[in-house]
């Protein structure tokens, strides 16, 4: 917490290998486990220059997702709010990356595309964008396709897409729609 009591999550990063878990001390100590640490460090951050001339890594939207799937899947009775994160994240995610997604993903407008949801698209967008983090890591592509698969099975009894649906007002098979289209995009693009 910082001192104005704005939350900033620092990462962990190093020479940490998928499974391994950092541990810290302070009002108790948490273990916590770093799987896509690396990867979203090598390839999931952007620099960062304040006007004061601080520089900074920062984690990109779909480095964000990635980490959020993780921690949620490590421990879903306490990280609740990941599932909201996510949702909001792919809800506003074109608004917020537009430039990004029209250089660098115009494949995705064309005739057929017309009828494609805002949102399906700013999930294929992130889902492209964590592929292209985690393509060396294939224990890292399959844990994350393993979670996806696992909460689109449970559907409706899945806290996760419970938390998506009451976050968003979508209802479950709009929700299941953008899962599903992020699990496509990780598989293969």
């Amino acid at each position: 917490m910082a001192p104005s009591g704005l939350q900033i999550d620092l990462l962990p990063f190093g020479e940490m290998e998928i499974d391994e878990e950092v541990r810290f001390e302070g009002r108790g100590l948490t273990t916590i486990k770093v799987n896509g640490f690396m990867e979203v460090y090598e390839l999931g951050t952007q620099d960062l220059t304040l006007e004061t001339g601080h520089h900074f890594k920062i984690a990109t939207l779909p480095s964000i997702v990635l980490l959020k799937f993780i921690a949620y899947d490590d421990r879903p009775e306490l990280r609740f709010k990941d599932a909201r994160d996510i949702i909001n994240i792919v809800y506003h995610y074109f608004d917020l990356q537009s430039e990004l997604i029209y250089e660098h993903h115009s494949d995705l407008f064309d005739e057929q595309s017309r009828e494609v949801p805002i949102e399906i698209i700013s999930a294929t967008v992130i889902a492209r964008e964590i592929r292209q983090i985690i393509a060396k890591n294939d224990d890292l592509i399959l844990r994350l396709q393993v979670i996806i698969t696992a909460h689109l099975g449970q559907m409706e009894n899945s806290a996760l897409i419970r938390n998506m649906v009451n976050e968003s007002g979508k209802d479950v098979e709009q929700v299941a729609a953008i899962l599903e289209t992020i699990l496509q995009k990780i598989r293969i693009d």
